[in-house]
Formats: C-alpha cells, sequence, structure tokens
C-alpha cells in the first residue's frame, strides 16, 4: 500500500461518525392558563411554606392536588380543563384561608376567597356559642343540683 492510500484510510477513518459524549439542553414551551394565589395575614406577613390543596369540581373531598407556599406566600398551578368550581385551601400553623376560582370552557372566569366571616356568619358563630355555653353551665347544674339532694 503506498503512502497516499493509508493517508487516505487514515483520514477516512477521522471523518467517520463518533459517538457523541456530550447532551445538550432541550425547552418545551406552551401556553396555560394558571391560577396564581397569594397567600397572608391580616398583618400583612406572608404565610410563607404553607401547605396548599386543591379540590377539582368533580371531586370536592379528595385533593387534586397539593404544594407549598413559596417564601412570598406565593403559590401557581395550572387546572385541568375541568369546568366548574375548584377550591384551594392554604394552611399553616392552625391558620387557614380558603380560595374558589371558577373554570369555564375558556379557562378560569372569576376567582373569590373566603378568608372572613362575614357579619350574618359572625352572629350566627356568636349565638352558636353562647348557646352551647348556656347549654353546658345548665348540664352542670342539673348534675349539682342531684347531686345535692341525694345526700
Amino acid at each position: 500500500m503506498t503512502r497516499g492510500y493509508r493517508l487516505a484510510a487514515f483520514a477516512l477513518c477521522l471523518a467517520a461518525p463518533v459517538p457523541a459524549l456530550s447532551h445538550a439542553a432541550l425547552v418545551t414551551a406552551e401556553t396555560a392558563t394558571a391560577i396564581r394565589l397569594q397567600a397572608g395575614y391580616d398583618t400583612g406577613d406572608p404565610m410563607a411554606h404553607a401547605q396548599v390543596r386543591i379540590y377539582a369540581p368533580d371531586d370536592p373531598a379528595r385533593p387534586w392536588g397539593q404544594g407549598v407556599t413559596d417564601r412570598e406566600g406565593g403559590f401557581e398551578f395550572i387546572p385541568d380543563p375541568l369546568p366548574g368550581r375548584w377550591s384551594v385551601q392554604v394552611r399553616q400553623a392552625g391558620h387557614g384561608a380558603m380560595a374558589y376560582v371558577e373554570v369555564g370552557a375558556a379557562g378560569p372566569v372569576s376567582l373569590s376567597t373566603a378568608t372572613r366571616p362575614d357579619r350574618v356568619q359572625q352572629a350566627v358563630m356568636v349565638a352558636l356559642v353562647a348557646w352551647g355555653a348556656l347549654g353546658t353551665a345548665l348540664f352542670a347544674l342539673r348534675k349539682r343540683g342531684r347531686g345535692d339532694a341525694s345526700s
């Protein structure tokens, strides 16, 4: 074999495909309608790292998804294209709030929160607590009265 053929064979070996040992980065993007929440206390402090549970309209008893708020109390999720009322519960250290998102066929259409009871709810709660306290007091007095009469 002549020197020219050897050089040509060597060049062909160098030009042959060799598996690459590097990797590539891939990014896919799509548009979606996300629900963005901001959870905080009435003092203005964020509910940092609070537990979040999301309930779908077709199964309000079992969480559809869950997560944790960021350090500013923010949380974001993309609901399934299931129309109806989605419920989002945020809880931390015994405190909690609910938000409701109405999702239509074209995506979320409205957002409402239930963080504080209104005046009617407050009045009903006060009346129920008073009624319970009165019932407990009367029950205790009845037991005490029976105990004194039988001695």
